[in-house]
């Protein structure tokens, strides 16, 4: 439908001005795991980068924008590991989707948009294109939160400073309503920019999740501040929770949280950073994930990663990641056994092509 209604545009208003957009991008890595888990995957609470001793394609994208006067749509496709992990859920035809959506302006003297269709998500620091982040690699609380929503947002930008969001959605990183969770879900964003080294936001969710195949309602928060504190060093804060109703006893909520820092370090800018990330992950009732065990266990991950990035040539990208994991019991898979400490070496290509018009 996005792709007949882009074409019906651009013929019928080519005499308005208008912009088109493309972009391709391909990521490919290669891991090193020395616990040589049995199966070769990395923990199941990852979706990028998924194969462990073995390399592959994370993720294949390709994306075309379209705006004129009030109206704007964006598609895209993609392939890869990324996508065969966090979309495994949905129906197959969804699977290869990375967003399909349009939006209309309200207003001709202010910003405030009314978009719906497949959107990235309101929620998180990070994204699911590698290149866009600070660390090679994607941290425990974005791999556990939503990439993507399938809804309507209602979006208002009053000032350069404010950005204000109000959504409706099909559920918690759903494409369509799964069988057996009850009504929407709605999503909140604040970002607050009071000056060009500042960024604040608070981004929130409340509706039915899965937990073990049985709903239940979940309340989600996710807070950052993101610093510039020079032309070459730049510092994000993140602080996330979540509650949950448990299924099996309704008068029990389950609650994890995550705290995250990342600092990235222009050695030579626009060719040479460096990042640094330590993540701290609870989830005591293994509410987003199993870890082997059929009884519940202390999930409380210790993570910390740095990285050295270099830019040889317009958009190629070439990262290397040295990763640690710890925690205070076996959660880990090292052969067949469940160890509590887990090293990875990452190894990174990105390329990544745009082309623009505007007329």
């Amino acid at each position: 439908i996005l792709i007949v209604l882009f074409i019906y545009l651009t013929k019928v208003n080519a005499q308005q001005k208008d912009s088109f957009a493309l972009q391709l991008y391909g990521e490919a890595y290669a891991t090193l795991i020395p616990n040589k888990p049995f199966d070769n995957k990395r923990p199941a609470f990852h979706y990028n980068y998924t194969r462990a001793n073995n390399a592959g394609i994370n993720l294949a994208l390709a994306r075309i924008h379209y705006s004129k006067e009030r109206f704007r749509t964006n598609f895209g496709l993609m392939a890869g590991d990324y996508s065969a992990a966090n979309l495994a859920d949905e129906e197959t035809w969804a699977r290869n989707f990375y967003e399909a959506n349009a939006g209309y302006k309200l207003s001709a003297q202010h910003e405030l948009w009314l978009d719906a269709g497949l959107m990235p998500s309101h929620i998180g620091i990070e994204t699911a294109i590698g290149r866009d982040n600070f660390t090679a690699t994607r941290s425990i609380v974005a791999d556990n939160s939503p990439y993507y929503e399938t809804g309507v947002r209602f979006s208002y930008k009053p000032t350069d400073k404010w950005y204000l969001a109000l959504l409706a959605t099909t559920g918690w990183q759903n494409v369509t309503i799964p069988d057996g969770v009850n009504g929407l879900g709605w999503g909140l964003q604040f970002t607050f920019t009071p000056s060009s080294k500042l960024t604040l936001n608070h981004s929130s969710f409340i509706g039915d999740a899965l937990v073990n195949n049985r709903s239940g309602t979940r309340i989600y928060f996710n807070h950052y501040a993101a610093f510039v504190l020079s032309n070459r060093s730049s510092l994000t804060l993140g602080w996330d929770i979540g509650f949950q109703e448990n299924p099996l006893n309704v008068n029990e909520t389950l609650i994890w949280n995550g705290l995250i820092g990342l600092y990235r370090y222009q050695l030579k800018p626009g060719k040479w950073s460096a990042s640094f990330r330590y993540e701290r992950f609870i989830d005591n009732k293994n509410v987003l994930f199993g870890i082997g065990s059929p009884q519940p266990a202390n999930f409380n991950v210790h993570h910390t990663s740095a990285n050295i990035d270099w830019q040889p040539l317009k958009g190629l990208l070439l990262r290397a990641e040295a990763n640690y994991k710890h925690a205070p019991v076996p959660v880990f898979y090292k052969g067949t056994a469940l160890v509590a400490n887990q090293f990875g070496a990452f190894f990174i290509a990105s390329y990544n092509f745009q082309y623009s018009k505007k007329r």
